[in-house]
């Protein structure tokens, strides 16, 4: 993505400082088993990244950008916990003080039922039209999740969006003819990775 100077004059400048935070702090060069149980030689922490004031406000500020863009009727943002509550906490910090109608919500999506109090499946506030967000996607199977439940319970207009695609070839989204956005996409970062692999190796 990128280019979107009508919405946010700096959001290339964003964009480019936000990469150079992923690669300093983002990508960890490991052997590691990712959520779909897939081995990877290296991991992206985002959960990091959001967790730093600066990361935080790039990451919320961008990606709020990018869904106004998608669509600008958008109401709230949210997705499966626990990966999804950090990413969405700062769209919606960044939405205001916008005007009313520009501004939006947020929620979360249990992984099962509360059993006790309200006993609520999706928390917070959801008004369609939603996006359901991620930080990172790889088989999608967390986002895909979201979207069930979400239409479940008649919430029908739902865009996807997360930080970055890690490309994989096996994606549940696509597979279900769901588009999705990201801020970057794992070919962006492959050749820093593969670097750092290789000299790890060596």
């Amino acid at each position: 993505m990128g280019g979107n100077l009508s919405l946010d004059p700096k959001f290339d400048e964003k964009r480019i400082r936000l990469k150079e935070i992923i690669k300093e702090r983002g990508i960890i060069i490991k052997d590691v088993t990712l959520s779909s149980n897939k081995k990877s030689h290296f991991y992206y922490d985002i959960k990091s990244i959001v967790s730093d004031p600066e990361g935080a406000t790039l990451i919320g500020e961008l990606m709020l950008t990018e869904i106004q863009r998608i669509e600008p009727k958008t109401r709230a943002v949210g997705g499966l916990e626990l990966g999804a509550i950090a990413i969405a906490t700062t769209i919606v910090c960044s939405s205001y003080p916008l005007e009313s109608k520009n501004s939006v919500s947020g929620f979360f999506v249990r992984k099962s039922v509360k059993t006790y109090g309200l006993e609520k499946r999706i928390e917070g506030i959801v008004q369609d039209p939603v996006v359901v967000v991620d930080d990172v996607i790889t088989t999608g199977n967390s986002v895909l999740e979201a979207v069930t439940a979400l239409r479940s319970q008649r919430i029908n207009t739902v865009n996807i969006m997360c930080v970055i695609d890690r490309q994989s070839n096996e994606n549940l989204l696509i597979e279900n003819n769901l588009k999705f956005y990201s801020l970057f996409k794992h070919s962006e970062f492959a050749d820093y990775i593969n670097s750092k692999v290789e000299s790890n190796i060596k």
